[in-house]
Parts: C-alpha cells; structure tokens; sequence
C-alpha cells in the first residue's frame, strides 16, 4: 500500500509553480544556447527534458503551453543552425587540400 500517492499540485498553486519554472527557463534556456562561450552551457536534450518534465507535472494553461511550445521552437533552432555549421565546417575541410609530405 502507498502511503504517498503520486498528486501533482492543483488550481491556482499549480499554475504558480508553473508560471515560476517557465519564466525561469525562458530565462536561463536561451542564456544556455547563446554559446557564448563557444558551446552551449547544457545540451538541448536536457531543456527538452525540463519542459517535459514541467509538463508532465503540471496541468497548464493555453498560455503555458504556448511558452512551452515556444521554447521547443527556440531549442529546435538552435538545433537546426548547429547542424548547418556543423556540414558547413566539414564541407570546408573536405576542400582544403591535403599537403603532400617530402620523401613519398
């Protein structure tokens, strides 16, 4: 017999602690993939993760989960442009050519 049974926070509580996670991680999600400094802090696959996790936790509204939805958006691009760079910087090596070595 469980004597905590699994209840996820109801009513305006609920929409609080919500609101709270979705303004901190429009905040720190894209502060995140900015790669500044020369990457992103966390992977896209933990930002993915916590919005499901918020999600899955909570029963939002319309406009909770247009946020959420706009952060997958936001993370999907990020995404999309790493990769171009990604075939962009391997196209460029491919046409750099080799240098031959003395003596073969």
């Amino acid at each position: 017999m469980d004597h905590f049974p699994d209840t996820k926070p109801q009513g305006a509580f609920s929409a609080l602690l919500a609101d709270q996670d979705l303004t901190h991680l429009e905040l720190v999600l894209r502060r995140s993939l900015s790669c500044d400094l020369g990457g992103p802090l966390l992977p896209p696959s933990y930002w993915r993760e916590r919005l499901a996790s918020i999600t899955r936790r909570s029963h939002l509204s319309h406009t909770q989960i247009q946020t959420v939805h706009r952060l997958y958006l936001h993370i999907d691009a990020f995404e999309a442009t790493a990769r171009k760079r990604d075939d962009e910087l391997k196209e460029e090596r491919e046409r750099v050519p080799v240098p031959k070595t003395q003596g073969a």
